[in-house]
């Protein structure tokens, strides 16, 4: 079965103010090999606020990939 990978990531701003967060993930195979790279992002969260986000791989694949947070990037609110 060909499928988009997907996942859905959880963002929880532990800092102490107010952030946005970008979270790339990428779509492995057993080997390690990349096959895709998706990203999700959250607005303004305050601290302790948690998000619900989906990671859309780009480009289908024939078989089971998993995932690993590449990068999480944080940007203070203005």
């Amino acid at each position: 079965m060909t499928r988009w990978p997907a996942a859905e990531v959880e963002i929880i701003d532990h800092s102490g103010a107010r952030a946005s967060y970008i979270v790339s993930v990428e779509f492995v195979d057993g080997d390690g090999t990349r096959h895709a790279e998706g990203l999700a992002s959250a607005s303004d969260l305050d601290a302790g606020q948690k998000s619900l986000e989906k990671a859309q791989g780009l480009g289908k694949f024939p078989g089971e990939l998993t995932c690993r947070v590449a990068k999480v990037s944080r940007f203070p609110a203005p």
